[in-house]
């Protein structure tokens, strides 16, 4: 049974979700009568006998966190690549456990004093470690030449220091996207006490863009002839040898791809500059399976999708963790499908009806369950208090 806690006020309202539709309650300004939207985690409705009448619109939340906190710039070494970032630590609450953010694919430096996740995380009494990846904001390093490998060592080097300098007693990552093949590639070289996947693949990443080109295929509504090329050229991707005719080959995929609308959908990183470029696509420096490091893992994993991402689509991925986490080992596995939510966990601006005949603009916004999720996880294997 999942619990809502949203605030009225200054009045908490507990509120069962899962069986409730019409919702009526007291609060210290008179009652409510409102109506659930269970899907989207949102409640609607008016104070009774109020005039002029007042409406509501509740959204659900963690419970309220504390607000003392602070964000200290640091910097770690790897070898000779310094990095550069700010640790996100509560100031009222214990803070007994540390996390490393994992970014997903590409060469972007995110603003580490203002990341989001670490600006709520860090509320509930979690410390998390935010920096810029190899080779982007103060960062030294190449990021475009960078493979998994390197990116792993990286994070083993994050977790050093946070060991080396503060007296943490559990060390995990938060991986989103390809950031957590990077977290089950840094689990092969050093311990970790969790994993938190954000729309992160169980599959390899040859599975992942195979199975990313057929649900854009379908999503995009592209032709039989379309998603076929689509697909050619995903493998060639992987197996074309850096050969002037294989370059060739590139090519004129490209001019067919523009042609059938598909090119929107590569990366810039997933078209070679010329031969020599093959080799160093980023499907090649990043090519890895995690199945070994997922199935040797001993620690809590929580999994999470998007409902509706066709990048990294839930069904293919949750079958793989459920072998892969099987036996005694799956009380280690929480998996969770955020409700209607994009591979950026973002769920849509739209208007919901409910089906008492309400209805509510839902803003464009990451999906509640997120945060909620994680916090839940968080707090069951006892990481926060």
């Amino acid at each position: 049974m999942t619990e809502w806690f949203p605030q009225f006020g200054e009045f908490e309202i507990p509120v069962e979700i899962d069986s409730l539709q019409n919702i009526s309650f007291g609060t210290g300004y008179g009652k409510v009568s409102a109506k659930l939207d269970a899907r989207h985690l949102e409640m609607i409705g008016y104070l009774e006998k109020s005039m002029p009448t007042v409406n509501i619109h509740l959204k659900k939340v963690p419970n309220p966190p504390a607000n003392q906190y602070e964000a200290k710039a640091i910097s770690f070494k790897n070898g000779d690549i310094e990095f550069k970032g700010h640790l996100h630590r509560p100031k009222t609450l214990p803070s007994k456990t540390a996390m490393i953010l994992i970014g997903g694919r590409g060469c972007y430096a995110g603003a580490t004093q203002y990341d989001l996740y670490a600006q709520s995380l860090r509320s509930y009494g979690i410390s998390v470690l935010a920096f810029n990846k190899r080779g982007t904001g103060n960062s030294t390093g190449d990021c475009s030449k960078a493979t998994i490998t390197d990116l792993a060592s990286d994070i083993k080097a994050a977790k050093e220091f946070l060991k080396s300098q503060y007296n943490y007693e559990n060390i995990g990552v938060l991986g989103a996207s390809a950031g957590s093949w990077i977290a089950s590639k840094t689990s092969e070289i050093t311990s970790l006490d969790f994993i938190i996947s954000i729309a992160g693949p169980s599959t390899s990443v040859r599975d992942q863009q195979l199975q990313s080109t057929k649900y854009s295929s379908q999503f995009y509504k592209f032709s039989e002839t379309a998603s076929a090329n689509a697909l050619k050229y995903t493998n060639m991707l992987f197996d074309a040898k850096a050969s002037n005719k294989d370059f060739k080959e590139f090519q004129s995929m490209l001019e067919i791809a523009k042609k059938e609308g598909w090119n929107s959908l590569l990366d810039a990183t997933d078209i070679p500059k010329n031969k020599k470029d093959i080799n160093s696509l980023w499907v090649r420096r990043h090519n890895y399976d995690p199945a070994k490091a997922l199935k040797s893992f001993n620690q809590p994993y929580l999994a999470m999708f998007g409902e509706t991402d066709w990048i990294v689509p839930f069904k293919e991925n949750i079958e793989l963790f459920d072998q892969y986490f099987s036996g005694d080992r799956s009380q280690l596995l929480i998996k969770v499908i955020a409700r209607n939510a994009e591979h950026g966990t973002e769920t849509p601006e739209e208007y919901v009806k409910l089906p008492s005949g309400e209805s509510y603009w839902h803003f464009y916004r990451i999906s509640p369950q997120v945060l909620i999720e994680i916090v839940d996880f968080l707090r069951t294997h006892k990481f926060i208090d």
